[in-house]
């Protein structure tokens, strides 16, 4: 979901301009803060998964991005926005230690294709949120992206 989330808002770019009142390239900025704090923010995580367990960040760390969604989803300037988008990457990065889980927990015989479907996943996200998405754009609103991923981390 991490890369999915990233690019989900790409199709709405438009219509979030016109509500922030800022231009289609600062509102792009949303996606690239987000890419952005994807990159360094696991490097909070994985040492505190390493030495407390997995399971129990992957809990709250879900939780907690689907709260910031709502928060996206209920802002009303830029800012809060980029905020809640920039605490929602936070989170949702810790999801990029699934790689170990998948290493961790699958024999060697059945680690590759396991490991196969987790980068499918992964890799699928970029192009898969801004096409699934833009049908949920075209005919709901913007701010039914965000309830949608904050309704999909609730039910992970």
């Amino acid at each position: 979901m991490t890369t999915f989330i990233a690019a989900a808002i790409i199709p709405a770019y438009e219509p979030l301009s016109i509500y922030l009142n800022t231009t289609i390239t600062r509102t792009s900025y949303l996606t690239s803060l987000q890419i952005a704090v994807l990159g360094v923010a696991p490097l909070v995580w994985k040492p505190l998964m390493q030495h407390y367990g997995r399971r129990p960040f992957w809990l709250i760390s879900t939780f907690c991005a689907g709260l910031f969604n709502i928060g996206c989803a209920l802002s009303t300037d830029y800012t809060s926005m980029a905020v809640c988008r920039a605490f929602c990457a936070f989170f949702i990065s810790a999801s990029y230690v699934g790689s170990a889980v998948v290493t961790e927990t699958f024999f060697k015989r059945e680690r590759a294709f396991k490991m196969g479907i987790w980068t499918a996943f992964v890799t699928l996200g970029p192009p898969g949120g801004p096409f699934i998405m833009g049908f949920v754009a075209q005919y709901l609103t913007w701010r039914w992206i965000y309830w949608i991923m904050a309704i999909s981390e609730f039910f992970f």
